[in-house]
């Protein structure tokens, strides 16, 4: 009797089933080879690129839901969180998410900075101990209370704080410790803790760029007294402008809660204005979108770390490409950028900026260069006018203004300790959204780039 085959007709026996397949075989190799020429041709150099077309970069992501949100939020006349209750809805399902027992709103992730730095004390005359690789709001918030940030230098392998070197930046003026958690990727946060707690210093994290990025199963931003969050549109959960303040000290957060909204006690004990404040209100409009976009983040995030990991440990068996450091080995990164290093001399000597542009032209939206951290807030000129303003001559004598003047040398910030390093780098916030076939064209891209490292001499 004859097989039958998954049609229904008449089918093959084995020997001829493994006949047929070998010419099968045969057929395709014979058409790859027809076709290799041009697929495997570098597309800078006119053969067919991997990807069809480029990632999208529209960003942020929104559909009717976000539409429908804004409507009801209008509608309701209620654009104040005072009358409304988006905010404070989310403000207790953010909390939740992030396994803190409080959370407060603000209009920005640099308000929840001040903010926060507001309620510990911190003043003219104080230190804070800080980040010079950060965006200027997190030096905006210190110098705008009269107070010195005190920039240690970056490890080299990361950009991050380096944490071995806080303790040297101690003083007998240091009123905080604020670290930040750079583009998905935690800092030392666990060495960091264990300085504040020896010297009895609070941290505030400035976990902005860095939502449920974790360490050993803990999101940063839940370590400190205070976590501060941005939802701004460059974010990885955005709603054009906000923020959060996390924490789990009770009266810390009353206080928070009242800075933000003028001073009010929030637990209603105390009428009238009894606390400092200020009016760092997040509005009904921008909770109505936020509720609706942390939705899709609470979806995306898992796929957007896996997606990256399993980019990023298929990448890691080319030599010469080597993971980013991770100062736990139980890290959650949220990968809002990819980072890779990349060893040029195993390249043949292929500078990083142009495998980066052979993958460009793969559609593969990758950028390279040195691992060199240059500028840096320590070497913004806002810093030198608030130094010589009369707020600052007044709180700090002029012997300790030019001591600070001599801090602001930064070895590995400026450029001088990573030289001949390089690193691959790529906003990953859509890509690593896409699908398990999209990360194998990323993957296939740098190999096919490997392949052909003797065509971007």
């Amino acid at each position: 009797m004859r097989p039958i085959s998954r049609s229904g007709g008449p089918g093959l026996t084995r020997r001829g089933f493994i006949k047929a397949g070998g010419a099968v075989v045969a057929g395709l190799a014979a058409g790859r080879a027809v076709a290799a020429g041009k697929a495997d041709t570098l597309a800078l150099r006119g053969g067919t690129p991997v990807r069809a077309e480029p990632f999208s970069t529209t960003w942020p992501i929104i559909d009717e839901r976000e539409e429908k949100a804004l409507v009801k939020a209008l509608r309701s006349r209620n654009w104040c969180c005072l009358r409304g209750s988006a905010v404070y809805d989310f403000e207790k399902i953010f909390a939740e998410a992030m396994g803190v027992p409080h959370c407060v709103l603000t209009n920005g992730g640099t308000t929840a900075l001040s903010a926060s730095l507001h309620v510990i004390g911190v003043g003219p005359g104080d230190e804070v101990i800080t980040s010079p690789h950060t965006f200027i709001a997190t030096i905006n918030v210190i110098t705008n209370l009269h107070a010195l940030p005190v920039y240690v230098d970056v490890d080299p392998d990361t950009g991050s704080i380096d944490a071995d070197r806080i303790e040297a930046a101690v003083t007998e003026h240091t009123r905080a410790i604020m670290p930040v958690h750079l583009a998905g990727w935690p800092a030392d946060i666990e060495k960091i803790m264990a300085i504040s707690r020896k010297h009895n210093i609070p941290v505030v994290e400035d976990a902005c760029q860095s939502v449920f990025a974790a360490v050993n199963g803990r999101k940063v931003g839940t370590f400190g007294i205070s976590g501060c969050i941005s939802f701004q549109e460059w974010k990885s959960l955005v709603c054009g402008e906000g923020g959060a303040i996390l924490a789990s000290d009770d009266e810390f957060v009353r206080r928070s809660a009242a800075f933000v909204n003028n001073g009010r006690d929030p637990k209603r004990l105390l009428r009238g204005y009894p606390f400092p404040g200020s009016n760092h209100r997040m509005t009904e409009f921008q909770a109505a979108v936020l509720t609706e976009q942390f939705k899709r983040f609470v979806n995306g995030a898992p796929r957007r770390h896996e997606n990256g990991r399993y980019v990023e440990e298929a990448l890691a068996k080319i030599p010469g490409l080597t993971p980013r450091k991770r100062y736990s080995d139980s890290t959650w990164v949220t990968y809002v950028q990819f980072d890779m290093d990349y060893d040029r001399a195993r390249f043949k000597d292929v500078p990083a900026a142009r495998f980066a542009e052979a993958l460009r032209a793969e559609n593969i939206p990758m950028q390279g260069g040195p691992r060199r951290y240059t500028g840096g807030c320590h070497k913004e000129k806002m810093l030198e006018e608030h130094l010589n303003s009369r707020a600052f001559r007044a709180a700090f004598s002029k012997d300790r203004l030019e001591k600070y003047r001599q801090s602001l040398r930064l070895p590995v910030m400026d450029g001088q300790a990573v030289s001949g390093k390089e690193r691959l780098t790529m906003d990953s916030k859509i890509p690593f959204l896409g699908s398990r076939d999209e990360m194998d064209q990323i993957i296939e891209a740098v190999h096919k780039v490997v392949r052909n490292l003797d065509k971007l001499a």
